[in-house]
């Protein structure tokens, strides 16, 4: 039986700011230590790490899009 423990959702967070910083470095273009910095940084990753949200349950590919909005507004 698969247990949410807070290590498997610490390792599904790493996971998923790796995926989410290099779909965003490629689509952008940018280099990924920059996209890295300004994730760590955003709304998104602070959305993401408080494990009380969630997301790090949710769709990839909404925090995808999240983290482009986010890029774009600053």
């Amino acid at each position: 039986m698969f247990t949410l423990t807070d290590d498997v959702i610490d390792n599904t967070i790493c996971s998923t700011s790796g995926l989410i910083t290099a779909t965003v470095s490629e689509k952008t273009n940018q280099p990924i230590e920059n996209i890295t910095e300004r994730f760590l940084n955003s709304k998104t990753f602070a959305l993401l790490r408080n494990k009380d949200t969630g997301y790090y349950w949710d769709s990839i590919a909404e925090l995808i899009d999240m983290f482009t909005a986010e890029l774009q507004n600053n």
